[in-house]
């Protein structure tokens, strides 16, 4: 839009308030001034007309501002600049005219135009400035107002093309003050928004990243050359077990993110980005971070720092433990087929063969020991493989509904009854609630519950205390632990516990806990273990009530 059509500015209140502070102040001043000068000098001044100069500079300010709030800015902002027109014509008629050394003030009031209403407003009350002084310069000289006297000395007489000159470069200067005042006003406005939009930009930069890093999975954390944290994010924070703000300030090798042998803080980092992954204790047992470090850089490009973005990764490296187990039982899986086929037939003919050698041979005799051993032997063989073809070829299953802690009891009842107890065992069962109904078979779910109790018994060969419990959770799963105080389990031994033939009990086959995984995977369950050396072990056993079909169907409604 060009500059003639452009709307005035509204002036603000605080800008008028300023401009009736700056007269109050200015005519004081002036009046001060003037009485100073007179008690000093012993000069007679005209004091009378300033004195009615500044009363009507006074009651205009007193007007204005009793009409602030309820008149119009613009409007209140004419009035003020009309009274100081006529207060500053009236202090240059006093002072002299065109000898007037004040009529620098019509400069002040054009200022406070161009600054109320910008270009346009500074122009014109320049030009309002130029008729009052014009015409005041023109009825001194016809003689219609007269100027009062100061002192002995005669006023100065103007020729007509004095007082023209003076007129035209005093109507110059109005006109130049609005003029520069407006382009340095302009300038100065466009400064202020162009800083106020660096501000709002800057604001939104500072936001967007404070949203980006705080929305985000990992954590981030930076530190300068020394080692020492500078910002941390609250997701940091909540992987490190501690708030954001307690993290800065601490050394980094504190957090645990960091160790020698991989990051070496005492030299400075260079254009490399380094990654890797570890185990550390520092960040709680069993705890497996992945970290990237690369170099923080400002605006030169200088490295001022690193930058660490890490992940806890524990529940990844479970989920790839249980892939390379699947990817093993499967492996074993073909294996075994490939046995039981091959072996079992052959097996039972020279079974049978070595039954009716050995009657044959008199009682007793080493003959008939070898034979007898060799039969045990095969049966022993026999069972391997019927464990195997469970394990590779399970049958149908006969999805039923199945009162699961009911079985449990009657498993841990029989259990109870059975050799597989000394009188150094005890066993104790905590149902919550009594019953609970799930679909499963119920074989396969009795095969489950007494493999787990057998494997916890013979984990205990000195005695000790089986806690069983069961109890439902919020999500409608049946959850069942046994605990036991054994021997328990390292690292190594864990990863490998559902791996055929990992850990045989005596007289097992070593399938037993095998089978008990593939039967919870096929019925959508999840088996989780929590042991360390000397402090026993404790299996956690959860199946969906909807039976084997609820938990895949939870899975990719998920992922829809």
């Amino acid at each position: 839009m060009s500059e003639p059509a452009r709307a005035l500015p509204r002036p603000a209140p605080d800008v008028l308030r300023g401009l009736l502070v700056t007269r109050v102040v200015v005519v004081s001043t002036l009046l001060l001034s003037a009485l100073l000068i007179q008690l000093t000098f012993s000069l007679w001044l005209p004091l009378a007309p300033i004195y009615y100069l500044a009363a009507g500079a006074y009651t205009t300010s007193l007007l204005s501002l009793a009409t602030l709030r309820t008149l119009d800015p613009g409007a209140n902002a004419v009035l003020q600049l009309l009274g100081d027109l006529v207060v500053v014509t009236g202090l240059v008629w006093v002072s002299g005219g065109p000898d007037s050394s004040f009529t620098f003030l019509y400069l002040a009031v054009v200022l406070s135009g161009t600054l109320l209403f910008g270009r346009g407003g500074g122009l014109v009350t320049a030009g309002l400035a130029s008729v009052f002084y014009a015409v005041l310069l023109q009825l001194m000289q016809s003689g219609a107002v007269s100027a009062p006297r100061s002192g002995e000395l005669p006023p100065r007489i103007w020729t007509r093309g004095q007082l023209a000159g003076n007129v035209v470069s005093n109507v110059g200067a109005f006109a130049a003050t609005a003029l520069l005042v407006a382009a340095a006003s302009e300038r100065l406005r466009d400064a202020r928004l162009l800083a106020e939009r660096r501000r709002e930009e800057v604001a939104r930069l500072q936001a967007l990243h404070s949203s980006v890093l705080s929305s985000m999975s990992s954590g981030v954390v930076t530190a300068d050359l020394s080692g020492t944290i500078t910002f941390a994010n609250p997701p940091a924070g909540e992987l490190l077990h501690r708030r954001p703000e307690e993290l800065v300030g601490r050394p980094l090798f504190e957090t645990g993110l960091v160790w020698g042998e991989i990051l070496d803080l005492e030299r400075p980092p260079g254009n490399e980005v380094l990654r890797y992954e570890g185990n550390r204790t520092a960040l709680g047992a069993g705890t497996y971070f992945g970290v990237t470090v690369t170099p923080l850089r400002d605006g030169d490009g200088r490295v001022t720092g690193r930058i660490l973005i890490f992940q806890n990764l524990t529940e990844l490296k479970k989920l790839e433990g249980e892939v390379r187990l699947k990817e093993k039982l499967a492996a074993v899986g073909e294996l075994a087929a490939s046995i039981a086929h091959e072996i079992r037939n052959p097996l039972a003919s020279i079974s049978g063969s070595v039954q009716v050698l050995s009657g044959t041979t008199p009682p007793g005799s080493s003959e008939r020991r070898l034979m007898e051993i060799a039969v045990q032997e095969s049966h022993r063989l026999s069972a391997i493989l019927e464990d195997f073809l469970k394990y590779v070829k399970p049958r149908d299953q006969a999805i039923e509904t199945v009162d699961a802690a009911g079985a449990l009891r009657d498993v841990v009842t029989l259990l109870t009854h059975s050799d597989e107890l000394s009188g150094r065992h005890a066993v104790t069962l905590t149902l919550e609630p009594e019953s609970f109904a799930l679909q499963a078979d119920p074989g396969q779910l009795r095969q489950v519950f007494w493999n787990l109790l057998r494997n916890a018994v013979a984990a205990m060969p000195d005695g000790g205390t089986l806690a069983v419990a069961a109890r439902t959770d919020d999500e409608g799963s049946w959850t069942a632990t046994f605990s036991d105080d054994g021997r328990g389990m390292s690292r190594d031994e864990q990863d490998r516990l559902f791996t055929p033939f990992a850990h045989a009990t005596p007289g097992g086959t070593g399938l037993g806990l095998a089978i008990v995984y593939r039967i919870v995977e096929e019925h959508g369950g999840r088996i989780r273990v929590k042991s360390a050396p000397g402090e026993g072990t404790t299996i956690t056993l959860t199946l969906p009530a909807g039976g084997p079909g609820a938990r895949t169907a939870e899975r990719e409604g998920a992922r829809t």
